[in-house]
């Protein structure tokens, strides 16, 4: 039977990954703001809709939340943004 060798801790930190610097820059540099856009018009109107609400003691409440363009909304597409 063969002996275990003992367990000892290595000085010093591993030099990091291409990746974990990366995900450090980025949460250190979060992203500009940008205007809101249509990916398939470019349209800047944007109609906010909540799907699902229920009216409470006489106030809406609950439901989702989703961002459609207004320019395709009006052509009878329906273009979910967020």
């Amino acid at each position: 039977m063969t002996t275990k060798h003992p367990f000892h801790v290595i000085e010093g930190s591993q030099e990091q990954t291409n990746t974990a610097k990366l995900k450090q820059a980025r949460k250190a540099n979060p992203a500009a703001a940008h205007p809101f856009r249509c990916h398939r018009c470019g349209g800047g109107e944007i109609i906010e809709t909540k799907v699902g609400m229920i009216y409470k003691n006489g106030k809406p409440q609950g439901g989702t939340k989703q961002y459609i363009c207004a320019s395709c909304f009006m052509k009878g597409e329906r273009v979910v943004l967020a």
